[in-house]
């Protein structure tokens, strides 16, 4: 069994419309007045950048495949484009954080994430088999981390309990 286009456009959708929640956020929150604290600033930006690594991840497979014409190929790049962007993401958002922005949630979201890259790298390399497998995995992870940021703008957790 493969994994279809049909799965990957679910997961582009799935990031289109995370991505239009957060211009919602922006739009009706309190960004305008100056009043978003750091950690609702974190998690906005979180909630849409790993979205765009992942919309953008959907279309990898199917364009290098094009190129290159060798399914494995495709996908043993297509781990490496995804595990590329997905540093970028962590990246910034390690830049970002700090000791009051960072919940105890999100250290959990992130040792994941880093699992996940790891299986990425190795399968981009060709130690590990199953590249479909892990870019799907890799695809999760950015949805993951969106819809867990998603989660805290909706219901923010107390200062105290963080």
């Amino acid at each position: 069994m493969t994994l279809s286009e049909e799965v990957l456009m679910g997961f582009a959708g799935v990031s289109i419309a995370l991505i239009g929640f957060s211009g919602v956020v922006t739009a009706l929150g309190r960004r305008g007045t100056g009043e978003w604290s750091p950690a609702e600033i974190l998690q906005l930006r979180m909630l849409v950048e790993p979205s765009i690594i992942t919309l953008f991840g959907a279309f990898v497979p199917s364009t290098i495949a094009l190129a290159v014409g060798d399914g494995d190929v495709a996908w043993r790049a297509a781990n490496g484009v995804l595990f590329i962007g997905h540093c970028f993401g962590i990246g910034a958002f390690l830049r970002r954080g700090s000791r009051t922005t960072i919940q105890l949630s999100h250290k959990v979201v992130t040792v994941f994430a880093l699992v996940v890259l790891i299986s990425m790298l190795a399968s981009s390399f060709g130690y590990i088999g199953s590249y479909q497998l892990t870019f799907c995995l890799g695809l999760i992870t950015g949805t993951l981390a969106s819809v867990h940021n998603f989660y805290l703008l909706l219901f923010p957790v107390p200062e105290e309990a963080s």
